[in-house]
């Protein structure tokens, strides 16, 4: 078999989970109690340390809103509270979870949870990353997620880590991807090549299996 052409060569990146996947029940009873007592808004509950990818991790919320502007709204943030390393990337979900027997899954998905691509994560960070306006809290205390005066919040966290690039093989398919083709005369090769203009005959039989419905290479 002839030798790869000169010119193309590949690598590959590609992102992989690390750790596994971490996943935290965050409950908030006595939320009546709670508005008052942290009623203002930049104040913030904040769930026990879990892990997630050899991390620890913390759900915070706000319930009236992590700025001004969001005030009337429950804010939910996730933050990185510890681990090795210095910038961590990760994505997550953060979902209002339903009581049994209540019809909280009629409610839209995009109001029940949010999912966030991979963000930057580092230690020490003021708020993480999240949603400032994650459920309206007028919204959330008329619908079933509120109940005997509690809500709950599933917080999904995956750690991801970018793998450095790799060069590889050339491989026929690599080669017909992007339109390379092989200059080499060898029978053997199983590289694309460069097929001779079709004569005059090739053109009509080509032709008429197109009338047909027949299929062409």
């Amino acid at each position: 078999m002839s030798q790869v052409p000169e010119m193309l060569s590949v690598s590959t990146v590609a992102a992989a989970t690390v750790g596994g996947v971490g996943h935290h029940l965050f409950k908030v009873e006595g939320y009546s109690r709670l508005k008052r007592t942290h009623g203002n808004t930049g104040s913030y509950l904040k769930s026990s340390e879990f892990t997630a990818g050899g991390h620890s991790w913390r759900v915070h919320c706000y319930l009236n809103g992590v700025h001004e502007e969001d005030a009337g709204f429950i804010s939910l943030y996730l933050k990185r509270v510890g681990g090795a390393g210095g910038t961590v990337d990760a994505e997550f979900e953060l979902e209002l979870v339903g009581h049994a027997g209540k019809a909280a899954v009629l409610w839209p998905s995009r109001v029940r949870v949010r999912r966030a691509p991979a963000m930057a994560f580092k230690v020490g960070q003021k708020k993480g990353w999240g949603y400032p306006k994650f459920i309206a809290a007028k919204d959330l205390e008329r619908s079933s997620f509120l109940k005997d005066d509690c809500f709950a919040v599933r917080c999904k966290v995956t750690v991801v880590e970018e793998r450095e690039a790799v060069e590889e093989d050339v491989t026929a398919e690599d080669m017909e991807r992007v339109g390379v083709v092989c200059p080499c005369k060898d029978d053997a090769c199983e590289f694309k090549h460069e097929r001779p203009a079709q004569t005059l005959w090739e053109k009509i039989a080509l032709f008429c299996r197109f009338v047909r419905g027949e299929a062409s290479s």
